[in-house]
């Protein structure tokens, strides 16, 4: 009699709970040694209709031109809408504008959203990209022209779905990750990394820096609720923000959650391509939000996040540029 019970529970417990084993199906588009690129340069290596979510990209070049694929503009389009758009280089963190490319053939990681192990531009792409109508993932190479061979895998799933340290989000959600272009940024002046005036989680950040000075290690990066102006501490300085210590004191390091893939200082000036991701503990915003960072800092700062023009150490222009991974809704 017990054992029928307990079978009988079982059953119950399977039937209540049948649509929560629903897992989508997954289905992926492939290149292998293909030259897709049209005369204007571009290819289109995924396309879908209907509700889905991509899971990983994976793209590789041609060997002996590695550098032609690597700096490939990738674009993806949900519902009609332009989501993710940088160079594949710049989404992994790599950016060519402060070394030659061959120097990242040694740079190997593994974080959540991306990684690198092939030394001629294999990038995997692990942003999970829900789209409710329509998916495309193209690709738009630097020169128009060029026959270059790629290798592309993109794995998808028939199911949207979002959940983040342990928390769904709600349907209707977009993936954004667009590169915000190189700006000169003077000693006291802010650069935007990404604003969105919906909710958000931010999930990770690359940032691009090349400065006349160290001033610029000394930055905050400051969140702004901009239906209020008011603001909030995010770092206490720039290599704080990317888990690194007195003007990254220890050189590069390449972590699961943060690291730089370039560190240069050479007299003074600082080149710099770095990340932090957000996996387990990611920045939530109930409020239309601006995240800035300045190139410099007053040395004591409020607790009101106010600004003054006292910038700490020598003062010096930079150029500044970043990718911000969040979801929006």
């Amino acid at each position: 009699m017990r054992k029928l019970s307990l079978i009988t529970l079982i059953v119950m417990a399977i039937t209540s709970c049948g649509g929560n084993f629903d897992c989508g199906r997954t289905f992926t588009h492939v290149n292998k040694a293909m030259t897709p690129f049209g005369e204007d340069g571009k290819a289109v290596i995924f396309s879908a209709e209907g509700e889905g979510q991509i899971e990983n990209m994976y793209l590789c070049g041609d060997f002996d031109n590695w550098h032609h694929p690597g700096q490939c503009l990738l674009n993806v389009y949900c519902d009609g809408m332009l989501c993710v758009s940088g160079k594949i280089y710049e989404l992994a963190c790599l950016n060519m504008d402060y070394v030659d490319e061959k120097e990242y053939e040694n740079v190997f990681l593994e974080t959540p959203l991306f990684s690198k192990f092939g030394a001629h531009n294999s990038i995997s792409l692990d942003f999970k990209i829900p789209y409710y109508k329509s998916c495309k993932v193209e690709l738009v190479q630097p020169e128009p022209g060029v026959k270059d061979m790629i290798w592309t895998t993109v794995r998808a799933n028939t199911r949207a779905g979002i959940t983040c340290d342990g928390k769904k989000l709600p349907r209707g959600v977009y993936f954004k990750g667009i590169r915000m272009a190189d700006q000169n940024v003077a000693s006291g002046d802010q650069f935007t990394m990404m604003e969105t005036d919906r909710n958000s989680m931010v999930v990770g950040a690359n940032l691009f820096l090349n400065s006349e000075t160290e001033c610029s290690m000394e930055a905050c990066i400051r969140a702004f609720d901009t239906s209020t102006g008011n603001a909030e501490f995010l770092s206490s300085g720039l290599e704080d923000f990317f888990l690194g210590t007195y003007y990254f004191d220890s050189g590069q390091f390449l972590g699961y959650k943060c690291g730089q893939t370039c560190l240069k200082r050479e007299e003074g000036r600082v080149q710099l391509s770095a990340y932090r991701q957000f996996p387990d503990n990611p920045l939530c915003f109930n409020h239309p939000v601006k995240i800035t960072v300045r190139n410099g800092e007053q040395n004591e700062i409020s607790s009101d996040s106010s600004m003054n023009d006292e910038i700490f150490m020598e003062r010096g222009n930079a150029v500044i540029g970043a990718i911000c991974y969040y979801y929006e809704w």
